[in-house]
């Protein structure tokens, strides 16, 4: 991404001095938080830099189109930004425009802090520099800024930052910032003048712990705030939770192995729809009452039960019950539900038998409810889908894989992707959200995943996964008892030649759903736990 000085700017000295001063800021700066400077150059009068493009929404065009978000949600963005600005201070750096547009959530769900263009150094020797201020107008912006700032550019430092950052969490909180006037200069004043408000006052959800830590942020005095970053960071921390993935997938299809020697992962994904919970009627003042929800699918039931339950949900949510986004990805509706879950005790001792391994971690069977309908991919990811969304293909089953020589024959676009970790298809469904323009369901850091409220794209959980899959059957398979239809149904040994083989080629269950029983395996959401099942009785979970 390029950032060219206006022209008109080009010929003012202090324009020209700025914007020196952000090349030097953004080449010391190297952080996951930070979008970072790649080079920088003028080209007569024209000065630019080129910067990393990182695919992404800012924080402003989030809430704006979501409202406030989710309360942990929104103290992890902050604690994002707050370590990429603690890197910038260590180094010198004062950014002094933090507000909401100037962070981006990239495709990973990891908040980058954007436009240095205002920084400044800190360091000794520079109290002599021009202040910096545009003709006209404050270098940053009155909603977020701190009183010292607006007084004087010289008096902004780390405190400054952290003033900024706290009236940004009040916008992501409240979808509005921390004071409001009908003028630049009310507005200036109220950031000096005005009482804080109270977080809890303008969202009642907000814990006490929160708006203590607000408060603290947005002191009028910089000698009451916090006088680090890290410090900041050290009363985030307890609040901002994590969910740390195990090395361990949760496997699902029996008999369904392709390659025993790769790492074989489809990834699934499913997107929660809201239920309706009235009808509007167009006739004017006529009173209406709530329509009830149809009646959820109680396993067991058959296939022409489960399209009756999948259409009358369709018709309730006014929804289709197949929909196609916008890469051309199918997905199925799923109505909420009851069913058992996982293996009876004689199928794991047949099934450990078969496969030569224990199975006992399938098992003991219990019931569950899941309450909310969904949609799930009518099949696996094809490597086509993951290459439109990510823009490579990691796949061993494709020309360029190792495995290439077993597909020579076949057209492997329509092959499922595989060779795909958990955090890969965690990273392909935050992408596809944000492609689509919806929220991500994750956010990232390093190895720390941690699921938020979203509307995009997630990973099914297992419940979700095995209720898709069972279709209200309550046999081993979704086809029945008698694995001489596995050929029908599913690419497995006895007919997969030890390959991948296209999607939705052989008939599906019935809820319209393909290769659940074979071709790859797929992700699940859920951290694996071998002794998760031996925990539940026979009450509904």
């Amino acid at each position: 991404a390029l950032k060219v000085l206006h022209a008109d700017l080009a010929e003012s000295p202090d324009s020209l001095q700025r914007f020196q001063r952000e090349m030097r800021a953004g080449g010391k700066l190297n952080h996951p938080h930070i979008v970072p400077t790649l080079d920088a150059d003028q080209v007569g009068d024209t000065m630019f830099l080129v910067m990393e493009y990182v695919p992404g929404t800012n924080l402003a065009l989030l809430v704006w189109q979501n409202g406030p978000l989710p309360i942990e949600q929104a103290l992890r963005y902050v604690a994002h930004a707050a370590e990429g600005l603690a890197h910038a201070h260590d180094q010198g750096v004062i950014h002094r425009d933090i507000k909401p547009s100037n962070l981006l959530c990239d495709e990973r769900g990891n908040v980058r802090v954007l436009d240095l263009g205002l920084a400044r150094f800190a360091a000794d020797g520079l109290a002599q520099q021009t202040q910096l201020t545009g003709t006209g107008e404050l270098l940053g912006t009155v909603d977020y800024m701190a009183p010292e700032q607006a007084q004087s550019t010289r008096k902004a430092d780390a405190r400054s930052d952290i003033y900024s950052l706290g009236c940004t969490l009040a916008y992501l909180l409240t979808g509005q910032p921390p004071f409001s006037g009908e003028s630049v200069l009310k507005r200036l004043m109220a950031h000096r003048d005005t009482p804080i408000p109270s977080l809890c006052d303008m969202r009642h959800d907000v814990p006490d712990v929160v708006n203590r830590i607000f408060q603290k942020m947005v002191a009028k005095q910089p000698a009451d705030r916090y006088q680090s970053m890290r410090e900041l960071l050290a009363d985030l921390a307890p609040l901002v939770g994590s969910h740390r993935p195990r090395s361990r997938w949760v496997k699902r299809g029996v008999l369904a192995v392709v390659a025993a020697s790769v790492l074989i992962a489809g990834v699934m994904f499913a997107r929660q729809r809201g239920v309706e919970e009235s009808k509007k009627s167009d006739e004017p003042n006529k009173i209406v009452q709530p329509v009830a929800p149809p009646s959820v699918a109680i396993a067991p039931f058959d296939g022409s039960q489960a399209v009756t339950h999948q259409e009358a949900w369709a018709k309730y949510l006014n929804q289709p019950v197949e929909t196609t986004n916008g890469i051309g990805m199918k997905l199925r509706l799923i109505p909420p539900g009851e069913f058992q879950q996982g293996a009876n005790e004689q199928e794991v001792e047949v099934f450990s038998n078969l496969e030569g391994r224990s199975l006992a971690t399938d098992g003991p069977r219990h019931r569950v409810r899941l309450t909310q309908p969904f949609y799930i991919g009518v099949s696996e990811v094809t490597q086509a889908e993951y290459q439109t969304v990510i823009g490579s293909n990691p796949s061993m089953f494709s020309p360029t894989g190792e495995f290439a020589a077993r597909v020579a024959d076949s057209e492997t676009t329509q092959h499922p992707v595989e060779n795909v970790t958990w955090f890969d298809a965690i990273e392909f469904c935050n992408a596809l959200s944000l492609r689509e323009k919806l929220t991500p369901c994750y956010e990232r850091l390093n190895d720390e995943v941690t699921i938020v409220t979203g509307t995009g794209y997630r990973l099914p959980t297992e419940a979700e996964w095995e209720f898709g899959c069972r279709a209200g059957t309550e046999s081993p398979w979704s086809f029945g008892e008698q694995d001489a239809a596995f050929e029908q149904f599913a690419w497995v040994a006895m007919n997969g030649e030890f390959r991948s083989h296209p999607v939705g080629q052989l008939l599906p269950n019935a809820f319209k759903l393909h290769d659940l029983h074979g071709n790859l395996w797929e992700w699940c959401q859920d951290v694996f736990d071998p002794s998760y099942y031996e925990s539940f009785t026979d009450s509904i979970t």
